[in-house]
């Protein structure tokens, strides 16, 4: 950062991100610094290929948190007590809400879903390319192998995009929940889940799959 003869400050890299968008990821905003990354890109095609996919890879990331955070609002905003009250007494409009939310529930799980393996599938085909016959190549495929290959709730997730994608979206109901603080009190509370049965038709379910169904439908 550098002052000019008026006084004014100069700062030449910019780090004012999109609202929502993590510290690390880096906007470029300043025509200086789009002059000279153009320049250093003629000169270096390589490091231009690499930069783009970087900056993809960023993009996606963003895609998924988003459609993650979004998918969890939807939850807090359907868990009010006016909401459980009007499904509850099962009146129009809580029938409408009821439509509505599972509507858009099921077309958030579909955009997790999607974005969360795109991620994966990107990352994973980045690194594979680009350190093949590599020691880090081999940590990294072991580290995977590691957190993910018997993972129940990965292997669930994974399974699920492939349900959704490719056989029929799933189908989810409001769930009214009552649970017990003490003997004189209750807590309620308005939930969204799929329906168990209507997932196990499916003859596709991984083993870890099919078993993330029975432990928590």
């Amino acid at each position: 950062m550098s002052k000019n003869r008026k006084g004014h400050t100069n700062q030449a890299i910019t780090n004012n991100n999109p609202e929502g968008w993590p510290s690390w990821f880096k906007e470029i905003n300043h025509p200086v610094e789009r002059e000279v990354l153009s320049f250093i890109f003629k000169k270096d095609l390589k490091l231009s290929e690499v930069y783009f996919v970087v900056q993809m890879m960023q993009i996606n990331y963003i895609l998924f948190r988003r459609n993650y955070e979004e998918l969890i609002r939807l939850q807090k905003q359907f868990n009010v007590p006016m909401n459980f009250q009007e499904l509850a007494l099962q009146t129009n409009k809580g029938q409408e809400i009821a439509q509505d939310t599972t509507l858009e529930f099921t077309r958030l799980l579909h955009n997790f879903l999607a974005s969360s393996n795109m991620l994966i599938d990107v990352t994973r085909r980045w690194v594979e390319q680009q350190f093949k016959k590599t020691d880090f190549l081999k940590t990294y495929k072991y580290e995977i192998n590691k957190r993910f290959t018997n993972n129940v709730q990965a292997q669930f997730l994974k399974d699920l995009r492939n349900f959704t994608l490719h056989r029929t979206l799933p189908l989810a109901i409001p769930e009214l929940r009552m649970q017990e603080v003490d003997e004189h009190h209750h807590k309620s509370s308005l939930g969204i889940v799929l329906l168990k049965d209507y997932l196990l038709e499916w003859n596709n379910w991984t083993e870890l799959g099919r078993m993330q169904i029975q432990m928590a439908f």
